[in-house]
């Protein structure tokens, strides 16, 4: 799946493209991410992913991103909260591609 263009994003697109390159990953829809969530203190809604995952398309207008929802988000998703903030070299292997794998993009190994 290929993500948004990410070259000059705000760090508030950045985390929402973040969490819907990670999600699908993971192979979660947004509901199930939600539930996930729930586990870690904070739950994060439903709604609010699904805002966060759509304003990172640039024609879109951003929204605000809490800290204690990255937190929550990155919790769920096995990833650290600075993670989620960064924008990777890689949107298709997230800077990382699963142990045993090659990214067929960057070519980076695990």
């Amino acid at each position: 799946m290929r993500g948004p263009r990410t070259d000059d994003l705000t760090v508030s697109r950045t985390v929402g493209a973040n969490v819907a390159t990670l999600r699908t990953l993971h192979g979660w829809s947004q509901r199930a991410l939600a539930r996930q969530t729930e586990s870690t203190g904070k739950p994060v809604g439903f709604s609010t992913i699904c805002r966060m995952e759509r304003a990172a398309d640039p024609a879109a207008s951003p929204v605000a991103v809490y800290v204690d929802d990255v937190v929550s988000l990155a919790a769920a998703l096995g990833v650290t909260p600075q993670r989620l903030i960064t924008q990777p070299n890689c949107r298709a292997c997230m800077d990382s591609p699963p142990p045993g794998f090659t990214c067929r993009t960057c070519g980076a190994e695990a």
